[in-house]
């Protein structure tokens, strides 16, 4: 009886490693490319001004738009958000946050 439940035991814990295999986005060759993200090529400073770059909530996203928000709150450096974005954390001071809806229209810009 005990061999039994034993091997019940390992078929199933192989099942599961296999379907966990499977479904690990890291074997999928389309897994999403990481969020743009830009410095100001100089030392932190751990500067950011949100304030100066609200020009951009309801402009469309485009390529250049970091830079621009970027120079404007003379943040160490910018990202963008997604919707579906995995972000970390953690509050770091000179780094600009540019956050866009699923259409890809800015909807907020903040520090942190």
């Amino acid at each position: 009886m005990k061999t039994r439940r034993l091997a019940f035991i390992v078929w199933t814990l192989a099942a599961c490693m296999a379907a966990g295999a499977a479904a690990d986005p890291g074997n999928d060759a389309s897994a999403a490319t990481p969020l743009p993200r830009i410095d100001g090529g100089q030392p932190p400073r751990s500067l950011c001004n949100a304030q100066a770059a609200q020009f951009l909530i309801g402009q469309p996203y485009s390529p250049s738009t970091l830079a621009q928000a970027l120079t404007a709150a003379g943040a160490d450096t910018a990202r963008l958000l997604r919707p579906d974005s995995f972000i970390t954390k953690e509050y770091m001071r000179g780094r600009l946050n540019v956050t866009v809806d699923t259409g890809n229209q800015i909807v907020r810009v903040h520090c942190g």
